[in-house]
């Protein structure tokens, strides 16, 4: 019988590597700041109070001559009014005379009789004016600024390649031979 026999030896393969590479140098880039400072002015005017005690005063019986000639205007005006219309009235009832009763008589009596009134008051009726004045605030900015003037600097750059080398460490090979007789038997 006949055989066919097969030897082989694998390859092995031997690589040599050099990896690249790559130097970068770069100086820091050149900075120049200018700041100008931003400024705050502020205003202040302390607050007051403003008292005003003319009213006070007047009721306690100093017055002002102004106040006085106001006040002696406007009790005229009033007793004015007041005997005006009394004697409107009156002149009213003298004509409605002729109705009955006895209007002369009731008139002079009126007219005769103080009717005196008391009245018990606390000084001075009118309080102070009391008003705030001035705490004004004021304030202005003026604003500040930066000024930045760079120049950079380029890097230098240095770049070696690598390489890769393959080569055969043992090469690869195969054997065939044939065993065996080669008769054949038939029968």
């Amino acid at each position: 019988m006949l055989q066919l026999r097969i030897n082989y030896g694998l390859g092995r393969i031997g690589i040599e590597h050099t990896p690249a590479e790559m130097q970068i140098r770069c100086q820091s880039a050149d900075l120049i700041i200018q700041q100008e400072l931003g400024q705050i002015e502020i205003r202040r005017e302390p607050p007051g109070v403003e008292i005003d005690l003319k009213e006070a005063f007047g009721d306690l019986g100093l017055r002002k001559p102004d106040q006085v000639a106001w006040e002696s205007r406007a009790s005229a005006w009033r007793g004015f009014r007041h005997s005006l219309d009394r004697m409107v009235a009156e002149g009213d009832r003298l004509g409605r005379i002729e109705l009955g009763g006895r209007p002369i008589i009731e008139l002079a009596r009126e007219n005769t009789t103080d009717h005196k009134e008391l009245n018990v008051q606390a000084l001075p009726r009118t309080r102070p004016q009391i008003r705030p004045i001035g705490g004004e605030f004021a304030y202005q900015y003026v604003l500040g600024g930066v000024e930045i003037e760079i120049e950079p600097t380029f890097p230098e750059i240095r770049y070696y390649p690598g390489s890769v080398h393959i080569y055969w460490l043992e090469e690869p090979w195969l054997e065939m031979e044939v065993v065996g007789g080669n008769v054949d038997l038939w029968a």
